[in-house]
């Protein structure tokens, strides 16, 4: 089935001081590690942006530094991320234990491991992103929503094309 944009309003919630120090302290860490080009999105837009959605099973892929992983948890999901690079992996792992995050991190490659979720967030690079497509509407359970950055802060939720019977839910 193929994908379809859906709008998602951002809520105005008030980033709480461990989301903040999450945020702070994952940047500061992900300067340490050379592993590529860590481009991170708003992490405050999509704070707001996922607690617009009903808390559920997160998974990040491409989780990085799991800052998007940890802000899940935070607004109430099961948080799960996927991340290639294992000194990056690793490195997410400590920081989330650290701040006392049960969220938990998967080395490997998200087009290739499946995960089942209700929401999925990727900021993958521009080339991949109808690959991405293809891999959520491959692997994602009915009603699972696909949250996806074109930009810092331009995330859009993406769902299939739903049965026409079912009304579509945010």
């Amino acid at each position: 089935m193929p994908l379809m944009e859906v709008p998602l309003t951002a809520v105005q919630v008030v980033l709480p001081p461990r989301g903040t120090s999450l945020i702070r302290e994952g940047l500061s860490r992900s300067r340490a590690i050379a592993c590529f080009d860590f481009v991170p999105c708003n992490y405050e837009v999509f704070y707001r942006t996922l607690a617009a959605l009903s808390p559920g099973v997160f998974c990040e892929w491409g989780s990085g530094m799991a800052i998007a992983t940890g802000l899940a948890e935070l607004l109430g999901f099961r948080s799960h991320g996927i991340e290639r690079d294992e000194a990056l992996a690793a490195a997410s792992r400590q920081l989330l234990a650290g701040l006392g995050f049960q969220a938990t991190i998967e080395t490997g490659d998200y087009l290739v491991l499946g995960y089942r979720a209700d929401v999925y967030f990727v900021y993958c690079w521009p080339g991949q992103m109808e690959q991405v497509k293809r891999r959520f509407e491959d692997i994602a359970p009915d009603e699972a929503r696909l949250l996806i950055c074109y930009g810092a802060e331009d995330i859009r939720c993406m769902i299939r094309t739903p049965d026409e019977t079912q009304p579509i839910r945010t």
